[in-house]
């Protein structure tokens, strides 16, 4: 269906909800979804008589799985590829609630050799997916570490008073008060 029709018009999109409340629904910037359906990676079912994007569930579903992939640091072409695969998984998925789930969980153990080498290439980024993953721990850690240490010099501060570094009543993160 062209992005451009009335969704009213259409029973199959009467469901479907604009960028805002998706954006809220998959806490994400509008400005990200927009983004990404500038880079082809989503597009919207259709769009309101007054030119509002509007999405379906389907939708959301691919902006959810590709807000999972945003901290892992793919490039757009990682990303259009991993969407390819689980949108071949789930090709096979019959209801439309079904499929909307398998978009986000793919299930690969009715494959045949199409579907193993999607699993395959599933795989191949579930371990990519592990070694960022197992980065963005370290990374944690370290930020954690740096809190603690923040906060141990607030604890150390306090009993020096006003004296201790910042005008009374100034904002440190903001430079004045």
């Amino acid at each position: 269906m062209p992005a451009t029709e009335n969704a009213a018009a259409h029973p199959s999109t009467a469901a479907t909800l604009q960028i805002g409340e998706v954006a809220r629904r998959v806490d994400l910037s509008i400005r990200t979804i927009r983004h990404w359906e500038e880079m082809g990676l989503v597009t919207p079912t259709a769009r309101s008589s007054g030119g509002f994007r509007l999405y379906s569930e389907e939708d959301v579903s691919r902006i959810r799985l590709l807000r999972f992939m945003k901290p892992l640091n793919l490039s757009l072409e990682q990303m259009r590829e991993l969407l390819h695969i689980r949108e071949q998984l789930a090709s096979g998925t019959e209801s439309p609630s079904d499929r909307v789930e398998a978009l986000v969980w793919p299930r690969t153990s009715d494959a045949g050799d199409d579907r193993a080498q999607l699993a395959d290439g599933l795989s191949a980024f579930a371990d990519l997916a592990d070694k960022r993953l197992q980065k963005l721990r370290r990374y944690v850690e370290e930020v954690e570490e740096f809190v603690g240490r923040l906060r141990e010099e607030v604890r150390e501060g306090a009993g020096r008073g006003p004296a201790s570094g910042t005008r009374e009543g100034a904002d440190p993160v903001e430079g004045g008060a």
